[in-house]
């Protein structure tokens, strides 16, 4: 688990960078801070499903296609989208905390509990759910 949580938070300091470029560019252009917020959102998310697919958790859910398997990330990454939400408006509206790096902190934070949560919901294999190959070489 540590070396998947590893490969992880590189692929997130990836994204971090993906979603900070992003966002200080769309803050720059004049998009209000929380609007820039869920643009940057959307274009890291992708980012990093597609290298922890490829890379952190490669091979794991194979009874999951790939879209399932997307689905389930961009589920678990807007639910954490929200808590970031959350605390950058804080961060900013009542502690007057910079924007860029009330949002580099609000992503910092909310990145443990996203990493346990696509362990468990979207690449954690369940027991009642095996492996195709594992059903193939049972003769299912």
């Amino acid at each position: 688990m540590l070396l998947s949580f590893i490969k992880f938070s590189i692929v997130g300091l990836a994204g971090t960078l993906v979603n900070m470029a992003v966002y200080a560019l769309a803050v720059q252009s004049g998009l209000y801070y929380l609007a820039a917020a869920i643009v940057s959102f959307s274009v890291a998310v992708t980012n990093n499903f597609y290298w922890n697919f490829r890379w952190t958790f490669k091979g794991q859910t194979a009874n999951r296609s790939m879209r399932n398997k997307y689905c389930r990330f961009f589920g678990v990454s807007v639910l954490n989208l929200g808590v970031n939400l959350l605390l950058l408006g804080a961060f900013v509206e009542r502690f007057d905390m910079d924007k860029n790096l009330a949002q580099l902190v609000s992503i910092g934070l909310v990145s443990v509990l996203n990493y346990f949560m696509n362990v468990w919901f979207t690449f954690g294999e369940k027991e009642n759910e095996p492996c195709r190959d594992n059903a193939k070489g049972a003769g299912k």
